[in-house]
């Protein structure tokens, strides 16, 4: 190997951390990290990852970080091949404890702080550390009670409170921050838009796979060449956006932590595909990948989680048929999917031109990243 280089990814089995770890093992050049090791709170096989196959990767699960920092150390040291070698982490863990938004700010907040200081007991090496955010830092969550101002940019201040108080992200942040004061790492958050992607389970954040299982639900009740009308409002058809595809947003965040000097120093970034979209640029191409004619709104529409509830049984019928490997499609979170097509009826394009400044300049056209990402279900057998 060319140097030492050691990634830790938490969150490895979700739509970032996923991508983070394949990407590792290539960018930016095949030699550039010595080991790579994805870790997964829930129990996950390599093969069920569908990961290069590459020695240098380890998975690893259990490391449980609700728990004390004390017993976080036990359990990297003793599950963990030369945990202290690590020289980059990549923080994507997420829990959802079902609660009100400040218990979800507590338990995420404290993933953050329990990995970090966990991390620096035991990886004296450690140089940066990556923190993903995203959209709710510019309070995209609440279009209703704060002005978005796009293109949104990095250097916007914060949204006030008490909305503010309710957005983890910057809680996350200032932990890292206060951790990072005379230290010997420095770290970076990098904010991505919606992300499109594939996960070998069922991941919140994931709007690829709530398209693909509603349209291949409607080819299967309507048949292949059906039109589909875009389920939402004529709003949500039209407002610009910028989404992310999950090997963009990896590629980014391992640039951001090999270049700490350009990027260190609790910088943010925005990532992106490049291209400023609405649903009318991409609707007819993402419905076409499954043999669908895609067409505009109607006055009335049948939202995707109401007609996958309808036709759950052709669902199974088909997963049978094809062999595919047992989804429960009604277990996605479709609200996520609902918002992003009818109810975020204002502009959020994202400001690239810091990540630019910096000298990231990777793009990809948003609709053949969605054929990647659909792609790699078929092959994942979760689509036929």
């Amino acid at each position: 190997m060319s140097n030492h280089n050691h990634a830790l990814v938490f969150g490895a089995s979700g739509i970032s951390g996923w991508a983070l770890a394949k990407e590792a093992l290539s960018y930016p050049t095949p030699t550039t990290f010595a080991q790579v090791t994805a870790l997964s709170n829930r129990p996950l096989s390599t093969a069920d990852a569908s990961w290069p196959d590459d020695a240098r990767l380890q998975l690893v699960s259990g490391v449980d970080l609700t728990l004390p920092v004390d017993d976080v150390v036990r359990a990297l040291k003793e599950k963990v091949k030369n945990i202290d070698t690590v020289t980059h982490v990549f923080l994507f863990a997420y829990i959802d404890p079902g609660k009100d938004k400040k218990t979800l700010k507590e338990v995420n907040t404290n993933l953050v702080k329990t990995a970090v200081e966990a991390v620096r007991k035991v990886s004296p090496n450690l140089k940066s550390i990556i923190l993903q955010t995203g959209g709710k830092a510019y309070g995209l969550e609440r279009p209703d009670a704060v002005e978005i101002i796009a293109p949104l940019k990095e250097s916007l201040p914060r949204v006030p409170e008490p909305i503010a108080d309710d957005i983890f992200y910057y809680s996350q942040y200032d932990v890292l921050e206060s951790l990072s004061k005379r230290a010997s790492w420095t770290f970076t958050e990098i904010r991505p838009d919606a992300m499109v992607g594939f996960v070998p389970g069922t991941n919140v954040m994931n709007l690829a796979q709530g398209l693909a299982f509603y349209l291949t639900l409607y080819r299967e009740v309507h048949g292949a060449g059906a039109k589909v009308p875009f389920p939402g409002a004529e709003h949500g058809y039209r407002h610009k956006h910028t989404d992310t595809f999950q090997d963009l947003a990896a590629k980014m965040e391992i640039y951001a932590a090999l270049n700490p000097e350009k990027c260190g120093s609790g910088r943010a970034f925005n990532i992106a595909n490049g291209d400023v979209v609405t649903w009318a640029d991409k609707w007819p191409g993402v419905c076409a990948y499954f043999g669908l004619e895609g067409i505009g709104p109607k006055s009335t529409f049948e939202p995707p989680a109401d007609f996958v509830e309808k036709n759950i049984g052709s669902w199974k019928n088909l997963v049978n048929r094809k062999g595919l490997k047992p989804r429960n499609p009604a277990a996605y979170f479709w609200p996520f999917l609902d918002f992003l097509m009818d109810k975020a009826f204002f502009d959020r394009q994202y400001d690239l031109s810091a990540a630019r400044a910096v000298g990231f300049t990777d793009t990809i056209d948003t609709v053949k990243s969605y054929h990647i990402t659909f792609d790699r279900m078929k092959a994942a057998r979760i689509i036929p």
